[in-house]
């Protein structure tokens, strides 16, 4: 099966007037402290991706949950539209159902554009919900969800973990639709104390919600934590890790997962695995994380 997405090129600076979700007008300011090379002029075309040819083929009735950290779209690759129209055809390739994003900017000086808006038209007809972690830069930064256009996504919460500390703010988007419950965070892990905090606020959110939910309840993300660590433990109290902490979702570690809510409706795992191989991207270019999946029976 051939399926179309556009390739998107920015124009330089400002010149191009996105919805941005960065809470605050966008401050303006030089771009050029940026690391981006920014392409002078707009232009869309068709790109077919061979859907039907991937490393990691999804089996019938499997519903792929994908978590992917995309490093901000510059970790790498200094043209913003390369990175975004790589990881689009990765994310297309991987036949994701629901898609988990770290590190996305949201109209900041380092990066003036909406990513999560470019990331979901760059891959096609995707629906994307962007939750703020914090102010950065006269915009945003934080996490996202994509769903494929026409998912019914009943609603949308954003969490903002209480923080006493100078680290990073931190926090966690959830949309919840009539078949699952996605969220989406990355941990800070400056200290044990902190990362443990918002560990404590995410099971304590969810056990006040969604306790003895008749549909499944997930979450994934980049936790800054290996397996096994006391992070990792604390959140297992009330999930259970569903993706492969086998295989490395950076160059040395693992610290990127799929948790499914022990209090939630069950579901069967078809397969787990860290994407490291694209016919239709290089994921060791794209970012400095892979991005992992999970294939579930949903009941």
């Amino acid at each position: 099966m051939k399926i179309a997405y556009p390739i998107i090129l920015i124009a330089a600076g400002c010149m191009i007037t996105l919805a941005c979700a960065c809470g605050s007008e966008t401050k303006k300011e030089n771009v050029e402290d940026g690391p981006y090379k920014w392409d002078k002029e707009i232009e869309v075309k068709p790109v077919e991706i061979d859907t039907d040819k991937t490393y990691f083929p999804k089996a019938d009735g499997a519903f792929r949950i994908m978590s992917y950290n995309v490093g901000a779209l510059h970790k790498y690759i200094s043209v913003l539209t390369d990175n975004v129209n790589m990881i689009a055809a990765m994310i297309n390739e991987a036949q994701a159902d629901v898609v988990g994003l770290n590190e996305l900017d949201s109209c900041n000086a380092r990066c003036n554009q909406y990513q999560l808006k470019l990331l979901a038209q760059a891959s096609g007809k995707w629906d994307y919900y962007y939750g703020k972690t914090l102010d950065y830069r006269g915009g945003a930064y934080g996490n996202g969800v994509m769903t494929p256009a026409g998912t019914k996504v009943h609603n949308v919460y954003r969490l903002h973990f209480q923080n006493t500390t100078e680290y990073e703010n931190r926090g966690m988007i959830i949309i919840e639709t009539d078949k699952y419950v996605l969220g989406v965070t990355h941990l800070d892990h400056s200290s044990e104390d902190y990362i443990q905090s918002q560990i404590s606020e995410i099971n304590s959110w969810f056990q006040a919600k969604y306790r003895n939910a008749d549909i499944p309840v997930f979450f994934c993300g980049d936790m800054n934590a290996k397996p096994g660590s006391e992070a990792i433990q604390a959140i297992e109290s009330s999930w259970d890790i569903i993706s492969n902490t086998e295989e490395l979702t950076t160059a040395r570690n693992t610290i990127d997962y799929v948790f499914h809510y022990k209090k939630s409706a069950p579901v069967e795992v078809l397969g787990a695995h860290t994407l490291n191989r694209f016919y239709n991207g290089d994921a060791k270019t794209a970012s400095d994380h892979l991005p992992i999946y999970v294939d579930v029976k949903l009941k």
